[in-house]
């Protein structure tokens, strides 16, 4: 599924809008869609008008039962995949999502973390193991995996940089948190700030 997500002032209704600019919006749409068709893909397109784009793509990709959400952006191949993790949540997607790249590619990958000089780093080296396992059980070979722990004072820039060094950025879905509502979370962050194609993993639905 791709979607076109146009997100509009609150003052402006999605009727105004869609009147206005939805013919422009639906052209830069199926450009993009066909760019996925002629590399093979079967592709459905939805073009939404909001005054909330994180809260519309949540909510497509709740519809659709997807696991992961592409932020595309130009590249001429993926030969070099980054897999952030950022703590042990939802491991199992994370390495799933970034297995099914590498088995549609002869790509690299590098499965990384930053973290402050002296903190533990522990439960991130188990999910390290974790990670390159289950890759592995999905039959990528070891020597195409790599893992990497760089101490920065800003984990934040220190991943964006280093995901501008390669082709793919595989992220995990934050917690919600109270500063997200302030500053945007990590993935709309890395969004804004990186240069390559992003691929978020999302959290696995809260069972009620």
């Amino acid at each position: 599924m791709l979607v076109g997500i146009v997100e509009i002032p609150d003052q402006t209704s999605s009727e105004q809008a869609r009147a206005q600019f939805e013919d422009e919006a639906r052209q830069t749409l199926d450009t993009v869609a066909d760019l996925f068709a002629d590399a093979g893909s079967d592709v459905e397109t939805r073009l939404s008008f909001t005054h909330n784009a994180r809260r519309t793509i949540e909510q497509v990709a709740t519809e659709i039962d997807r696991v992961a959400v592409l932020f595309p952006a130009p590249t001429k191949s993926i030969e070099r995949v980054i897999v952030a993790v950022r703590g042990g949540i939802n491991v199992p997607n994370i390495a799933a999502t970034a297995a099914a790249v590498l088995e549609e590619t002869d790509a690299t990958a590098t499965v990384y973390h930053a973290a402050k000089e002296g903190a533990d780093t522990d439960a991130i080296e188990q999910a390290f193991t974790a990670i390159v396992s289950a890759m592995e059980d999905a039959g990528i070979e070891n020597g195409r995996v790599t893992t990497t722990i760089e101490r920065a004072d800003d984990e934040l820039t220190a991943l964006v940089d280093a995901a501008n060094e390669h082709d793919l950025l595989v992220v995990g879905e934050d917690e919600p948190k109270l500063t997200d509502r302030i500053f945007g979370d990590t993935s709309q962050r890395l969004a804004e700030r990186t240069v390559v194609p992003l691929v978020v993993v999302r959290r696995p639905p809260v069972e009620e």
